[in-house]
C-alpha cells in the first residue's frame, strides 16, 4: 500500500509539473530530452533534441548562435523562421523580404551577383558585365537597391546627347539605343550599327547619310526605289514612264549599280515570252498598264476556250489551264495524250468509256479512287484487316483482271529469303489458299520436321522450337549450330571425323547437357595425376581438360601462342619449369620478374647506376639475346643532333665497347 501511494503521489506531482511548463503545452517532448532531472540545467553535449524536427535546420552561422538570440521567450513556437524576424533589413525594403534570394546562412557575402541579375529584369551582358554597381544603383553605398529602369536611355541620356557623329539629337534618332547598338558589345563603336535592313550596295554605297535622310529623320524612311527616285521616273522620256504607265518598281528594269544600261527582259518575269507571244505587240496584253497583267492563259484566251466545239471545252468540263493541251506556238495540233496526264490507258482501262472515270470536273489517278469497293470487299486476304496498301498496282495490273495477283510486298509481312525465296511464286505451298491464318513462325510451318528429327531428337531433348537458333533459311543441313565456339570443338579440333552422330558423346538422349571427357576416354587416373603433378589447378574433370586441351590434342596440347605471352626467340627453347617454378597459375609476363638478376649485374652500362628502365624490351629482344641491344632513350643522356645523328646506330664509334666511362665532353672524342 505504501508503494502504491508513492506512485500515485509521483504521478500527481508529474501532472502538476507538466501543467506548469513554461514552454506551454505546444512542446510535446519529454523534459529529460533537454533538462537534467537533478537541477533542470541543460547540458548541450547531452542534448537529444534535434532542431531539424521543427522544420528549421541549423546550418552555417545558425549552428553557433545562442538559442536565446532567436528564442527570446521560453515559448519556443513563438519564434518565426523568417530571416527578418531576427535580422534587420539594411536594404531599406528595396530588394524584398526574402533574404535567401541573395544570402546564405554561411555568410552575408553575395557570391554571384551575375546570377542574381540573371533572375531579374536586366541580365548583365556585354559592357554591363564589367560596369561598377554604383554606376546604375545610385544608392549602392547605402545598400539601397531601389528598382532602376531597364530602358537604355535612362542611363545613357548623356551619351545620346553628346554624340555628334552623327548628331543624335539633331537627327532625332530613336532613343531606343538597341535599334542601332548591340547590348552584347563592349563599346558604342559605329561598326555596331547595322544597315542590313537596306544594304548599302552599288549606287547606294554613299558615305553621306543625309543624301537619303534629308529631313534628318532616321525612322519611317521607305525602302521603295520610287520613294527616293520619283523625280528620275517622271523626267525620263525614252521611254516616257508616266505616259507609258510603267511600273514604279525601278528594279524591274534597272539595277542598284546605275540607271544605265537598263534591261527589261520579259524572261525574268513570271511570264517568259515564247512561241507566238514573242511577236505580239506589248499593248495587246498590257492594254491598261504594265502592272497587274494576269499570266493565266484563259485571262487572254477566254473567248477561244468558249468558242471551241471539237471538243466542247465547256460541256465536258475541260480545264481552263490551256497549257495542259496546248503550247504557245499554236492551238493546233493539240499535244494532248492521256499518257501526258501521268495515267496511260492500258489493259482494261483502254476499253472503258471516258465518262466512267470522268464523271466530274476533277479525277484522281489513284486506283482506290475508283476501286475502293473492290478493296473493301476483298476477304482472301482481307485487305482492310491486313492494312494492305490501297495502291492497287502494287499487286495488280490493268492488263488482266484482279487475278492472278503478285504480292511483291510479302517481305513487309514475312521476309522470303533462302529456300523460301524459291517458293515465292508458289503461294499455295504455305497458304493452302487461305491468306488470313497462315502462321509466320518457323515452328508454325515446320512442326513436323521438328518432331520427326531423331539425331538429335529435338522433341525429347527439349530443343528450342525457335528453328533459327541452329538452322538458317537456306536449308536444314548443314546445321549452323556452333558447337565449336559455344561448347567444345568437334569440327575444328582433334575430334573432327571421330564421331558419327551426336549420341556418340551425348549418351543420355534425354539430357544433352550431360557429357564429359572421361565418359569417352578411359584414362588411368593415377598415371594422369602423375603427369599433371606440376599443373596448377589440375583436376580430373572435363573443365580442367578443356583448359589445356581446348581442341582435343593429346600431347603438347598447351600452345603458348594462344596465351597472353607467346614464346619467341630464346624463350622457345626454355624448359617450362624455368619460368613456372611456382606452378602455371599467375606467372608474371614482365621481363624483369624473371631477369632481375641480369638487370642488377649488368655493368656495361651499369643499369642500376643509370636508373635504366626495368622494361627490358625497351632495348632488348627475345630473338637474339641480350646483345646486340638498341638504346632508343640515348637522347636522355646525350642528345643526337647534327652529324651525330648519322652515327646513332654505330655505338662502337664513340663507346669502343665501354658504355660506362664515355665522356659527354666534345674534346673527349674530338
Amino acid at each position: 500500500m505504501r508503494r502504491l501511494s508513492f506512485l500515485i503521489l509521483l504521478l500527481s506531482f508529474g501532472k502538476f509539473i507538466f501543467g506548469q511548463s513554461p514552454h506551454t503545452d505546444a512542446l510535446k517532448i519529454d523534459c529529460v530530452e533537454c533538462h537534467s532531472p537533478v537541477d533542470w540545467k541543460i547540458d548541450l553535449k547531452q542534448l537529444k533534441f534535434v532542431h531539424s524536427s521543427t522544420g528549421f535546420s541549423l546550418v552555417g552561422q545558425h549552428i553557433t548562435a545562442d538559442c536565446k538570440s532567436c528564442h527570446s521567450s521560453l515559448v519556443f513556437n513563438q519564434a518565426s523562421s523568417q530571416c527578418l524576424s531576427c535580422h534587420q533589413d539594411i536594404h531599406q525594403n528595396s530588394v524584398g523580404l526574402d533574404c535567401q534570394k541573395c544570402h546564405t546562412p554561411n555568410s552575408w557575402m553575395v557570391k554571384d551577383i551575375r546570377q542574381i541579375h540573371e533572375e531579374s529584369r536586366f541580365p548583365l551582358i556585354g559592357a554591363h558585365l564589367t560596369a561598377d554597381c554604383i554606376q546604375c544603383h545610385s544608392g549602392y553605398q547605402n545598400l539601397n537597391f531601389d528598382q532602376v529602369s531597364v530602358d537604355c536611355f535612362s542611363c545613357h541620356q548623356n551619351d545620346y546627347n553628346s554624340t555628334t557623329s552623327p548628331n543624335h539629337t539633331a537627327a532625332v534618332f530613336s532613343k531606343d539605343c538597341q535599334d542601332c547598338h548591340s547590348i552584347t558589345s563592349d563599346n558604342w563603336a559605329a561598326e555596331n550599327f547595322i544597315h542590313d535592313f537596306f544594304p548599302l550596295l552599288g549606287g547606294h554605297n554613299i558615305s553621306n547619310c543625309f543624301s537619303c535622310h534629308q529631313q534628318g529623320s532616321y525612322s519611317g524612311l521607305s525602302t521603295e526605289c520610287y520613294s527616293c527616285h520619283r523625280s528620275d521616273y517622271e523626267q525620263v522620256q525614252d521611254p516616257n514612264h508616266v505616259t507609258g504607265n510603267f511600273p514604279t518598281d525601278c528594279s524591274l528594269c534597272h539595277t542598284i549599280n546605275g540607271w544605265e544600261p537598263a534591261d527589261f527582259d520579259h524572261n525574268n518575269t513570271q511570264f517568259p515570252l515564247t512561241g507566238a507571244h514573242t511577236s505580239v505587240d506589248c499593248r495587246n496584253c498590257h492594254a491598261q498598264s504594265f502592272t497587274g497583267t494576269p499570266t493565266a492563259c484563259v485571262e487572254c484566251h477566254q473567248d477561244n476556250f468558249n468558242a471551241t466545239q471539237n471538243p466542247n471545252h465547256i460541256a465536258i468540263g475541260i480545264s481552263t489551264e490551256c497549257q495542259t493541251c496546248h503550247n504557245t506556238t499554236a492551238w493546233i495540233p493539240s499535244s494532248f495524250t492521256h499518257s501526258s496526264t501521268g495515267f496511260e490507258l492500258i489493259g482494261q482501262h483502254s476499253t472503258v468509256e471516258c465518262s466512267s472515270c470522268h464523271s466530274g470536273t476533277t479525277i484522281s489517278q489513284e486506283c482506290v479512287s475508283c476501286h475502293q469497293e473492290d478493296y473493301n470487299l476483298s476477304t482472301n486476304p482481307n485487305h482492310s484487316a491486313l492494312s494492305i496498301p490501297t495502291d492497287c498496282q502494287t499487286c495488280h495490273t490493268p492488263t488482266v483482271n484482279w487475278e492472278p495477283a503478285s504480292f511483291p510486298i510479302h517481305n513487309n509481312y514475312y521476309e522470303l529469303i533462302g529456300a523460301h525465296a524459291t517458293i515465292a511464286n508458289d503461294c499455295i505451298t504455305c497458304h493452302n489458299g487461305n491468306y488470313n491464318t497462315t502462321p509466320n513462325t518457323c515452328y508454325g510451318c515446320h512442326q513436323s520436321d521438328y518432331n520427326s528429327t531423331i539425331d538429335p531428337p529435338h522433341a525429347s531433348a527439349g530443343f528450342s522450337t525457335d528453328c533459327v537458333t541452329c538452322h538458317n533459311q537456306n536449308a536444314w543441313t548443314p546445321s549452323t549450330f556452333d558447337h565449336d565456339n559455344q561448347f567444345f570443338p568437334i569440327y575444328s579440333g582433334k575430334h573432327n571425323g571421330e564421331w558419327n552422330s551426336c549420341s556418340d558423346c551425348h549418351t543420355n538422349s534425354s539430357n544433352f547437357a550431360l557429357f564429359s571427357c572421361i565418359d569417352c576416354h578411359e584414362h588411368n587416373q593415377t598415371d594422369m595425376d602423375d603427369k599433371h603433378s606440376q599443373v596448377s589447378g589440375y583436376s580430373y574433370n572435363s573443365e580442367a581438360c578443356f583448359a589445356c586441351h581446348p581442341r582435343g590434342e593429346k600431347e603438347g596440347a598447351f600452345n603458348h601462342l594462344f596465351s597472353n605471352f607467346p614464346l619467341t626467340g630464346a624463350h622457345i627453347t626454355l624448359d617450362c619449369q624455368q619460368c613456372h617454378q611456382q606452378g602455371y597459375a599467375g606467372t608474371s609476363t614482365e621481363c624483369h620478374d624473371c631477369h632481375q638478376s641480369n638487370y642488377n649485374s649488368a655493368s656495361n652500362p651499369n643499369h642500376q647506376a643509370l636508373s635504366l628502365s626495368t622494361n627490358c624490351s625497351d632495348c632488348h629482344s627475345t630473338e637474339v639475346g641480350w646483345e646486340p641491344a638498341s638504346f632508343p632513350q640515348h637522347n636522355q643522356y646525350f642528345e643526337f643532333t647534327g652529324a651525330h645523328t648519322q652515327i646513332s646506330n654505330d655505338c662502337y664509334s664513340c663507346h669502343s665497347g665501354n658504355y660506362t666511362t664515355t665522356s659527354s665532353e666534345c674534346v673527349a672524342c674530338h
